[in-house]
């Protein structure tokens, strides 16, 4: 797994608002660091370590997931058990 490809990746599908692609990104890049995976790189200052980066990381894909869920919540509330929109 390429953690700097998939966290662009995981940007970019936010910004699109492509939450099956959110969903994924955000769980993949947790499980990656939950192996003891590196994290991507998110801060490019000097003596902030990679520990700072997984923090921001992992901030990211929960603020990320909890979106996704928020959006479901929505988009499942707007139509009936017959699944019409109302």
């Amino acid at each position: 797994m390429n953690p700097q490809a998939t966290w662009d990746q995981l940007l970019c599908a936010y910004a699109e608002g492509d939450w099956d692609a959110i969903e994924k990104r955000a769980t993949e890049l947790i499980a990656w660091l939950d192996r003891g995976g590196s994290p991507p790189k998110i801060v490019n200052r000097p003596g902030l370590g990679p520990e700072w980066d997984e923090a921001l990381v992992r901030a990211g894909c929960l603020f990320a997931l909890e979106s996704v869920q928020g959006q479901w919540s929505v988009a499942s509330s707007a139509t009936n058990p017959h699944g019409e929109t109302l």
